[in-house]
């Protein structure tokens, strides 16, 4: 695939006053605007999440961003005279797969196109509120995916500094004195967004979810586990390093989850496989029967029965060529969370348990704190109906639940933690609307009352349940989040953790 080369013309965003109304002077001006060619990279805490090719041309934009290697958004937009967008097409597709249908879109009269995914949105805004002519002004902005538009605002703070603000995320941009952007950052998220005048799609190539890296720094294979009344499919990622190998098991939440815990571009398990396995530990990532590639039916699958599972996983690994039996960490997220200890438990070989974002109150509790978030936050409700809206909603919540959700409602994490005897990391989001943060020293605290001196806690401010930079924490907002990667800094601390526990032979483990 070659380049894409980037002339930005002035018909990118010629645009208009409030009303799309422009001067002739400001249109001419605006035409005389030529950016430099180039690329966007999106760096999450200097790591590289994201790239962005666009290709600007008189009355069309054309932008190809890659994200997390594996979310593919290719989009053509129609441009009017006045710099507002008037038409737009978007193919969807994911490394390795065919591209979906495109999705062809008239955006409306008078707004910008805008996706939080299209890092080329946020130089569209600064130049059309550059032709408008104001120190602050607020104009629609259309969705490239659905019939809804919402409103970006953008400040002018000086001839190359301005502040984009889009549901309550404020983008620092600095332009040249062409108004071309350079760069943009998020502070609250810890995302960067710059400019390269040279960046070639070979230097950040497609990577297919399940499959090994495009460096080839590890093998990736797919794998077949029996269980009982299933077989679950999965991948194992094995590290490069001769002998026996330490490993990890990731187990998922409480949804019916494939693999990497979700679809790209948020793959957490994925992630965090990677960063293992770089590290020297092989990971295997599975499936939940009846998703994705595994078989058998959660029609009666129940919290107990996802432990068997998992218990199953760890006997296949243990009996894997290359793996040490004695070097196994479980990784669980959210109920996974749970399911870990459970297993840990039982199973005195288990060298080492990590939970993020695991529950260390009831499922009864967890389901309160869920539905009371958004409620709490709500500025239009008076305390006497927050409560009566909380019982309400938890009523609503805790209808018709499956045999799966009633076993997680029933069950009280702490008894299993109490049992924990080998090294346990406990990791806490402390943005988490989803679980509430008092859980981890809940956890922590069962274990070390039941023996265990090597328990320790993480919490990480302003990541959600989601594993993302996230300070307002709601589920609703995932969507819109400008990160992609479990937190990079979470990510480290998790990988050297269990590297120091686990790269040291049998020493290191539990007996």
């Amino acid at each position: 695939m070659k380049c894409i080369t980037l002339v930005i013309l002035n018909c990118l965003v010629a645009a208009g006053s409030a009303h799309g109304q422009t001067t002739p002077q400001a249109e001419v001006a605006h035409r005389n605007t030529v950016c430099a060619s180039g690329a966007f990279l999106t760096m999450e805490q200097g790591k590289l999440a994201a790239v962005d090719w666009v290709d600007y041309s008189p009355g069309r934009v054309h932008t190809r961003m890659v994200v997390n290697h594996s979310q593919i958004v290719d989009a053509t937009i129609d441009l009017r005279s006045n710099g507002t967008a008037s038409h737009s097409s978007v193919v969807l597709s994911t490394a390795g797969d065919e591209p979906e249908k495109p999705i062809a879109r008239d955006l409306g009269e008078g707004a910008i196109y805008w996706s939080p995914r299209i890092t080329s949105s946020i130089e569209q805004a600064v130049s059309r509120a550059r032709v408008l002519g104001q120190t602050s002004v607020s104009f629609p902005a259309a969705s490239l995916y659905n019939d809804t538009q919402t409103e970006v605002h953008v400040d002018k703070i000086d001839s190359t500094d301005w502040e984009v603000t889009y549901q309550e995320k404020k983008y620092l941009v600095l332009t040249d004195e062409q108004g071309c952007m350079q760069t943009a950052t998020l502070p609250d998220f810890g995302v960067v967004i710059e400019r390269r005048s040279r960046f070639s799609p070979e230097q950040y190539p497609p990577w297919p979810p399940y499959a090994a890296p495009p460096d080839a720094a590890y093998d990736a294979r797919e794998v077949r586990i029996p269980a009982s009344g299933a077989d679950l499919a999965g991948t194992l990622t094995m590290p490069h390093a001769k002998g026996p190998a330490p490993a990890a098991v990731l187990i998922t939440g409480l949804s019916k989850h494939e693999r990497n815990n979700g679809d790209a571009p948020w793959m957490p398990f994925r992630d965090i496989a990677d960063a293992l396995t770089r590290a020297g530990i092989a990971v295997l990532r599975v499936d939940d029967r009846g998703v994705g590639k595994s078989t058998g039916s959660q029609a009666a699958w129940t919290s107990f029965y996802k432990a068997d599972d998992v218990r199953s996983e760890v006997a296949w690994l243990r009996s894997q060529p290359g793996i040490d039996p004695k070097r196994i960490e479980l990784i669980g997220y959210s109920e996974g969370g749970l399911i870990a200890p459970m297993v840990a438990a039982k199973d005195p070989l288990i060298a080492a348990v990590v939970t993020l974002a695991g529950p260390g109150v009831s499922g009864q509790d967890v389901a309160r704190y869920q539905v009371a978030q958004p409620i709490l936050r709500d500025p239009k409700l008076s305390g006497a109906e927050r409560d009566a809206e909380i019982s309400k909603q938890l009523s609503e919540a805790l209808t018709d639940l499956s045999p799966h959700e009633s076993s997680y409602m029933s069950i009280d994490p702490v008894q299993y933690d109490r049992e924990v005897r080998c090294p346990a990391l406990v990791v806490q989001g402390g943005a988490d609307a989803t679980v509430p943060v008092r859980s981890a020293e809940r956890i922590a605290n069962a274990m070390r009352e039941g023996g265990n001196a090597e328990v320790t806690v993480l919490v990480f401010p302003g990541v959600s349940h989601s594993l993302l930079p996230d300070p307002a924490g709601l589920p609703s907002g995932w969507a819109s989040l400008p990160a992609f990667l479990v937190q990079p800094s979470l990510l480290d601390a998790v990988t050297h953790w269990s590297t120091s526990k686990l790269l040291h032979g049998s020493d290191n483990a539990h007996h």
